[in-house]
């Protein structure tokens, strides 16, 4: 197994992979005690996190992901959030109809998601435009969606 830490400006993430795939990427609070060893697909990912927070639109969709073990309709839900364009928003409802979940379990599946940014969990919201929870990170999920709006992006501070 591969390991990397990705400094960004939200704090730094621990990225695992395989080979093949990423297995998990989580934002960290402390980032002491991860120890690294990349590979090439972590590298890579270092370099689109860069690009992402650099504004130039990286989304990540066609990074290989590590679903083993999951549920089927947990992994429908993931890359349907996947597919959810940077700026944009979709209701935990709505994600729910696409993937025949209920709105309560999409929150679920986002809550529990091992792919940090990749997944794009921010993008998911209640219908009403409340953000919802974000592993008791609303912050980081209100400060990324802000990043990701185009109006907005001018006025964000670092």
């Amino acid at each position: 197994m591969y390991s990397l830490l990705i400094p960004t400006p939200i704090g730094p993430l621990f990225a695992r992979a395989s080979h093949q795939a990423l297995l998990s990427v989580e934002l960290l609070v402390l980032g002491e005690g991860f120890p690294e060893r990349p590979n090439r697909l972590l590298h890579g990912l270092a370099r689109r996190v860069e690009r992402y927070f650099a504004g130039e639109g990286e989304t990540f969709s066609d990074i290989p992901l590590d679903y083993a073990d999951s549920d089927p309709r947990r992994v429908a839900l993931y890359e349907e959030v996947r597919r959810i364009p940077p700026g944009e928003t979709r209701s935990y409802a709505q994600m729910g109809r696409l993937c025949g979940l209920t709105p309560r379990a999409v929150g679920a599946g986002m809550r529990a998601c091992p792919f940090f940014l990749v997944i794009p969990a921010q993008r998911v919201i209640h219908a009403d435009g409340r953000l919802g929870g974000f592993a008791g990170r609303e912050g980081v999920k209100a400060w990324l969606l802000q990043f990701e709006s185009p109006k907005q992006k001018d006025s964000l501070s670092y």
